[in-house]
């Protein structure tokens, strides 16, 4: 049986007062017994010594009659049992025995009636006092009174004041027992079991404080508990907010933003409304980084989050779900003009200029819209299919917002397809290396040529690179696609060289996600590995490659040239910090694009641009290749102008290795491969 805290301490507390009132009862039942016992023997005393004196006068007359009397005198006073006078002989001269005890008639029904036997058997017995007294006469001695004193009495008082002491006791234990419990219970147990209550609360998750009462112990455990109650509840909304909310910006986080979504599904389910999920993400946030540094980047990030918040209702939800992602919840939306009026709104928020130390900054977002029900009645679908729908808005261009539709999710399905087939296409080889061969403008000599990759797929047939390099760099297998390039080129030109064909140099696209995994140590391996000079291989560079971290870009950079490779600059002109790119970083040649060169020679923008090009490129000593030459025209135009190389269809169109090969043949032996367009 298990007992509580007051039973254990209302036990022991009784136990204890048992005990102590136990040994003073028998302390007094002791000392109250030989203090009886004592008045006892003296009046005993008192009757031997007054018969002591008498006797000696009857037993000189021989008066045994008088004798007779003393000793009955004697018997009948209260307690004694016996009195006799005996000879100093130990004859027995007079005696008396006292026949109202019970044990003592018993006594003499056994002894029958020989007096001295009887008063032998008495002397023997323990419950009486045996007293004896001698009588003089003139310094003679003439006998000797002896005197029976009962016990009988104090063991009838003992008792008596035993059960009277125990009756006391138990009145006496049970009052102190209860008061003590009383005000235990009062005063320990009750604090106690509040804070035994408030704890439990506690685990619910409920912090109420304990009332303190007093300055003593339990009061100091009672203020150390709130304290420490305090604390908990400091923690457990510290880790609430680390769990839900955005560190940062202190938005709503993903986790808190996805348990929103459910129960908005829950509600509109049963209420029969339609809810919007819309996916923002800043456009060219990255830039901000790379320019501003991550501190003006996270300050952005925080005036977005309270310009969006701002511009939304009571009911929304703003979340931030990583990076420059955002989430908006707009619930009980009836129709898309609605949902057209948020993004409006979210839009023009976004657009404001921030000033951020100093800086005018402006931002603008791109936005994808998923609607309850119509685009998914799950979190998991709801969220997905927004995510898409903003993607799409990103490759429309900067600040746009799109609803999802199944189109999207189709292009979705197929986008994962092909993502799973580009992983097994090198094994299957399926990939494979095209040339198109880079001429010398004014001779129209061979001086080299692009690597270009081709997928050919067994079900899709060719597959365009504008779709699955882009889809390769976002997955990351250009990384293994790109090395693989690499090698293969480099294979291809040391058996050309071998077989004593001049291949001239190879021009090889890398990607960023390339530039970013120390590209230039593989590469060194590589030329080691199959024997190729420096000038051999021209590496084209985006401007995409030089949007991430200049020292990085500038680190590998040098070391490329420190290896005495020649730098490209690809499709030049197509982006909007193309000339500080030039002067930030030292390049060999640029590629003016083709979509430049196919106006050539009538459409007077164009014309400027190309001009404007080989003017600078002159400026800066640095060779220009036209891309797209398609027609004697505008070959015309560009050796006109002063431009270095060409190439296009013009001269050939990309061709496999074998036919390269052949095409590489041909130019050793003198036959001209070329048939140009007139």
């Amino acid at each position: 049986m298990r007992l509580n805290l007051g039973a254990k301490f209302t036990l022991t507390v009784l136990l204890i007062l048992a005990g102590t009132m136990a040994a003073n009862t028998l302390y007094f039942l002791g000392t109250s017994a030989r203090f009886h016992e004592q008045q006892l023997i003296e009046r005993g005393r008192a009757l031997g010594h007054l018969i002591s004196l008498v006797s000696p006068e009857a037993i000189l007359g021989f008066d045994f009659l008088q004798l007779n009397d003393y000793t009955r005198e004697v018997s009948s006073q209260p307690d004694v049992v016996y009195g006799a006078i005996v000879s100093p002989q130990g004859l027995l001269i007079s005696s008396h025995i006292n026949s109202s005890d019970p044990a003592i008639v018993r006594r003499l029904e056994a002894a029958a009636s020989d007096m001295p036997r009887a008063l032998k058997e008495l002397g023997l017995q323990d419950e009486l006092i045996h007293l004896e007294f001698p009588i003089i006469h003139n310094n003679v001695p003439l006998g000797r009174f002896l005197v029976g004193m009962s016990r009988q009495s104090l063991q009838s008082e003992f008792r008596r004041q035993l059960i009277i002491q125990i009756l006391a006791l138990t009145a006496i234990v049970l009052f102190l027992s209860t008061a003590i419990f009383v005000v235990f219970r009062y005063n320990v147990l009750f604090p106690i079991q509040k804070l035994i209550a408030a704890s439990r609360e506690i685990a619910r998750g409920q912090y109420t404080p304990v009332e303190v009462k007093s300055a003593d112990e339990l009061g100091l455990l009672a203020r150390a508990f709130n304290a420490m109650t305090e604390e908990i509840k400091q923690e457990q909304a510290k880790l609430h907010r680390q769990a839900n909310f955005d560190t940062l910006t202190g938005l709503p986080n993903r986790m808190m933003a996805l348990d929103r979504i459910k129960t908005e599904i829950s509600r509109a389910r049963r209420s029969g409304e339609r809810f919007a999920v819309m996916f923002i993400d800043l456009d060219d946030f990255k830039d901000v980084n790379d320019s501003l540094g991550h501190a003006v980047g996270d300050e952005l990030l925080v005036a977005t989050g309270a310009r969006v918040q701002a511009s939304l209702r009571d009911s929304d939800t703003v979340a931030r779900l990583g990076g420059d992602e955002f989430l908006v919840l707009a619930p009980d939306v009836g129709s898309e003009v609605e949902v057209e009026k948020v993004v409006e709104r979210l839009t023009r928020a976004v657009s404001e200029p921030h000033v951020l130390r100093g800086r005018k900054i402006v931002a603008h977002c791109s936005i994808g819209i998923a609607l309850y029900p119509d685009n998914g009645e799950s979190v998991e679908a709801l969220t997905a299919n927004a995510d898409n729908a903003m993607y799409q808005a990103k490759a429309t261009g900067p600040g746009s917002a799109i609803f999802f539709t199944e189109e999207m999710n189709t292009r979705l399905r197929e986008r994962m397809q092909m993502e799973h087939d580009l992983n097994l296409a090198i094994e299957l080889n399926q990939l494979a290396l095209h040339f198109q061969p880079i001429l010398d403008t004014a001779s129209q000599r061979h001086r080299g040529a692009e690597v270009l990759l081709r997928w050919h797929h067994p079900e899709r047939g060719a597959v365009s690179p504008a779709d699955f390099i882009p889809l390769a760099e976002a997955s990351g297998q250009i990384v293994g696609i790109g090395d693989w390039v690499l090698e293969q080129a480099c294979r291809f030109w040391s058996a050309w060289n071998k077989g004593g064909i001049n291949p001239g140099f190879l021009a090889i696209n890398i990607s960023r996600i390339q530039f970013r995994k120390r590209f230039s140590k593989r590469l060194a391996e590589l030329m080691s590995t199959y024997g190729i000079p420096r000038q051999a291989l021209e590496l084209e560079i985006t401007e995409s490659v030089l949007l991430d971290d200049h020292h990085q870009v500038a680190e590998e950079l040098g070391s490329l040239r420190a290896n005495g490779l020649m730098l490209s600059l690809d499709d030049f002109g197509t982006g909007y910090s193309s000339l500080s790119y030039l002067k930030r970083f030292r390049f060999d040649v640029i590629k003016i694009d083709r979509s430049f060169v196919a106006g050539l020679p009538n459409d007077p923008d164009d014309v400027s641009l190309v001009k404007a090009i080989l003017a600078m490129a002159k400026g800066l000593d640095l060779k220009v290749v036209a891309e797209g030459v398609e027609s004697r025209d505008q070959l015309r135009f560009v050796a006109d102008q002063g431009c270095d190389l060409v190439q296009g269809y013009l001269f050939a169109k990309p061709m496999n290795d074998v036919a390269y090969r052949g095409y590489l043949e041909n130019l050793r032996s003198g036959v001209e491969p070329l048939s140009a367009s007139p």
